[in-house]
């Protein structure tokens, strides 16, 4: 395989093409809504306000600004409970519904900030070095040590190059401190279909340097079910709920049907049993399940 794949490096560009479209366009509307249902919880208080005191404080200025007091604080309050979502208690009278339509807006502006530095992050992605990475992750079977994966790939330094493989929905960073790297297996699956016209090429010219890497059809089937919630999922312990259906949608695309339609029975198993780990971590860690779960039966 060559030092940097051509066919990695195509994707990755045209990935990150639509993945910054994408986050700019999210992070308009997010930002946009966020802000309009600021300004009507505003008008909201100040209707509030003004009917409580508006007989004692003429004064409208007065009457304004405490109104975008109350929604400034009202927002803070609801991003700093976002903080503590993963450690819901019972909530068996639904109260949660409630908590979720005054945090819309909290949650929008976060979300549309979010977009805002993921853009940003994927503008100063290096191609190369990812390509490079994903290539030598991908002829492994299993993971490999992060200072390993380091030495491979010495354009960028170790904390850069863990932020940008982190945009990558289908790299998993296991273990303590994250010392260990490696793909979800149908992303590895992807990058190897991808690097096979060019081995073939490469056998055609009569390169012997290049080493051939396990086809497809070699590569074992592992066991998502043994990698913890949070590995498979990308998150650390302190991620808020949006950050876990983020994360799972994102993971989910790698594994989706339709993109193993051209490939053989082992690699649609493989997906599917990615599938249901994905659904399984999903279902550990998102809090609404577990709340619904943890809540004592009604009485008869």
């Amino acid at each position: 395989m060559n030092e940097v794949s051509e066919a990695i490096v195509r994707w990755l560009e045209q990935k990150r093409v639509a993945d910054r479209t994408s986050a700019a366009v999210l992070s308009v509307l997010a930002l946009g809504t966020g802000t309009a249902v600021f300004l009507l919880m505003t008008l909201v208080f100040y209707t509030l306000l003004s009917l409580s005191f508006g007989t004692i404080f003429h004064s409208v200025s007065l009457l304004a600004a405490a109104a975008v007091a109350l929604t400034v604080a009202a927002f803070r309050r609801s991003l700093r409970a976002m903080q503590d979502e993963p450690q819901l208690g019972l909530d068996p009278m639904g109260f949660w519904i409630i908590k979720d339509i005054f945090s819309v807006g909290p949650r929008l502006i976060r979300e549309g900030w979010r977009q805002v530095r993921c853009c940003g992050q994927l503008g100063e992605l290096n191609v190369a070095a990812c390509a490079r990475a994903l290539g030598y992750l991908a002829a492994h079977n299993s993971a490999v040590t992060w200072d390993e994966l380091v030495q491979h790939c010495p354009q960028l330094t170790s904390q850069c190059l863990r932020e940008q493989l982190s945009l990558l929905d289908g790299v998993l960073f296991l273990g303590e401190n994250a010392a260990r790297v490696t793909l979800m297996d149908p992303f590895r699956l992807r990058l190897r279909w991808m690097l096979d016209p060019e081995q073939r090429t490469a056998r055609a010219e009569d390169q012997p340097r290049h080493r051939r890497e396990p086809t497809a059809q070699t590569l074992p089937v592992n066991e998502p079910e043994k990698l913890s919630a949070y590995e498979i999922l990308g998150l650390s312990p302190l991620a808020s709920a949006l950050e876990i259906k983020t994360a799972y949608r994102k993971r989910m695309k790698q594994c989706h049907p339709d993109l193993f339609a051209g490939m053989d029975q082992q690699a649609k198993a493989l997906a599917e049993r990615w599938t249901r780990a994905l659904n399984a971590a999903y279902a550990t860690l998102n809090p609404r399940g577990r709340t619904a779960k943890s809540s004592p039966p009604p009485p008869h």
